[in-house]
Parts: C-alpha cells; structure tokens; sequence
C-alpha cells in the first residue's frame, strides 16, 4: 500500500491515552511547543487527541523509540513501544514528500528522498568500510540526533528497504541493488 501523499503543514489527528500523553511528557525530551500542546489537547473520554504534522509525528516518534530503547524498567518500555508503533504506523500511512524518481521496489513501493539518502549512504558506507554503519555514523553524516536516526533506520527497515537484527550493532544489510538507490548528496 502506497503511503497517501499529504501537504507538509498538514495536520493529522493522533489519539493517545491520558497515561500514555503523562509518560511521553515525563521521559522524553521533546520540543516544548510539542510537550504544551500534548498538554493542551482535548480529552474525549479517556483519550486526548492532539493535532500533528508528519515531521511532528516522525520527531515524537523518534523520541519516543529512543527512550524505549533506553528504558529498563519492562512495562514502561512496552507502553511506550505501544505508542510508537501507533506513531509509525501513521507515518507508513502518509507521505508529505514526493518520492524520488526512479525510486521503487518490487511491488512498487516508493520510498522518500529522504529515505533514499539514507539507503544510499548505508551502501556506499558499507562498501568503503567492509561493515554496514552504526546509529552514530548516520548522525555525524546527516547531523541528525539519536531519534531521528533510530526512527528512519525502523522506517526502513518497516517498508522492507532493510534487514537486521534486533540488538546486534551494524547488522543493517540493504535489501536494495545500487541501480535502485539515488546518489548520495
């Protein structure tokens, strides 16, 4: 399924629990225009429903798998696990950007420009280095923090552009030949 293509400043409708909105203000470290509007949003019933962009869904997300990746106590790692996968699943829902050209799978699957400065670089860092690159490698190159990479790398590794393994550094294999990447900017 095609991502449906939405105007960058559109807003998009996302419902959380009460408890779910407290835990994503008191562990993560988000925007504070993001956190008083999470604050604000109005609760119909026990959900609140706060107005967001794709960039601020993909941001609140990023923050969100962070700290469930760093979280060690296990029911406040599956709650926010839970939240993120909501979140992700409105990201591979809609698209603000146009894919780039020539840039499809098998099946037809376009993936953003983006996305694909990502999947290029994995290829041409992994035929430089002889291994696929780390998490932090992605931040110097893109100048990005720690939830932006680790939000794309699952975004990609969701629509079937990647392979790894869960818990093992520089497992990332690309499921892509180079005719179907973009040049690297």
């Amino acid at each position: 399924m095609r991502p449906k293509p939405i105007k960058p400043e559109q807003r998009l409708e996302v419902s959380l629990m009460g408890r779910e909105r407290d835990l994503i203000i008191e562990r993560t470290v988000i925007d504070p225009e993001l956190e008083e509007r999470l604050r604000a949003a109005p609760a119909l019933g026990s959900r609140i429903v706060v107005q967001l962009t794709l960039d601020e869904v993909d941001d609140l997300a990023g923050h969100v798998a962070a700290e469930a990746n760093h979280c060690t106590e296990s029911r406040v790692r599956r709650a926010l696990e839970a939240v993120y996968d909501r979140l992700a699943e409105i990201e591979a829902r809609f698209t603000n950007e146009e894919a780039a050209p020539g840039a499809a799978i098998e099946g037809g699957q376009p993936f953003t420009a983006k996305q694909g400065q990502y999947l290029a670089f994995i290829y041409y860092y992994t035929k430089i280095h002889g291994t696929p690159p780390a998490e932090a490698d992605f931040q110097q190159f893109f100048r990005v923090t720690p939830p932006v990479v680790h939000q794309m790398i699952k975004t990609l590794q969701a629509h079937g552009f990647i392979d790894r393994e869960r818990g093992k550094a520089r497992s990332i294999k690309l499921r892509l030949t180079r005719a179907q990447l973009p040049d690297l900017e």
